[in-house]
């Protein structure tokens, strides 16, 4: 375990836990690879980069850009994801766990069977994705959180929360998706259906 050091992104080394360190990511897109980083900072530009195989425990990318990069079999466990702007990811296998993402930004991103749960998504923007099922959004707070443009076919959100939610009112973006019967409220609103 390296701990309370400055590094260098490019120089972190596969199968090591970082705790606590300051990491500066490099001007030009990054490639890091089987790491583990608990509680640790970073100064410098996230974009374009790649991450496959890592482990974000306890980090904080409050309103950060994090944009045009790729995620593969990486994990985010009790991080500040508050105002995260993901644009245009590419997401495979990655699961967010006990986190705080409200206003979250993964618009555009393509996911594939990625895991949301126990994570704060309100008014969280995950418009115009591409998904590949599942999508699990399990125990989330999900209110206001907006899917324009995004197809939703086997998306489950019976066990999330929302009183609001934006989605496209077509058929061909709600085919697939799995609700409560709470939930259906306020999708069903969204057509002009009231229920007493």
């Amino acid at each position: 375990m390296i701990k309370d050091q400055t590094i260098n992104v490019m120089d972190l080394e596969p199968y090591q836990t970082y705790q606590q360190c300051t990491l500066v990511l490099p001007s030009l897109p990054s490639h890091v690879s089987d790491v583990h980083l608990d509680r640790c900072q970073f100064v410098g530009d996230l974009d374009h980069s790649e991450w496959l195989d890592c482990h974000f425990q306890d980090c904080d990318f409050a309103n950060r850009t994090w944009t045009h990069s790729v995620l593969y079999r990486c994990t985010f466990t009790r991080c500040n994801l508050l105002g995260t702007a993901f644009l245009e990811n590419r997401w495979q296998d990655v699961t967010v766990a006990d986190s705080r993402g409200d206003y979250l930004n993964l618009s555009g991103a393509q996911l594939t069977r990625c895991r949301l749960a126990t994570t704060t998504l309100k008014e969280a923007y995950l418009r115009a994705c591409r998904v590949t099922p599942p999508l699990v959004l399990d125990r989330c707070d999900l209110n206001r959180a907006s899917f324009w443009e995004t197809r939703l076919k086997g998306v489950d959100l019976t066990t999330s929360t929302f009183d609001q939610l934006e989605v496209d009112a077509t058929p061909q973006s709600l085919a697939g998706l799995v609700i409560n019967p709470v939930q259906a409220a306020p999708i069903l609103g969204l057509f002009g259906v009231k229920i007493k």
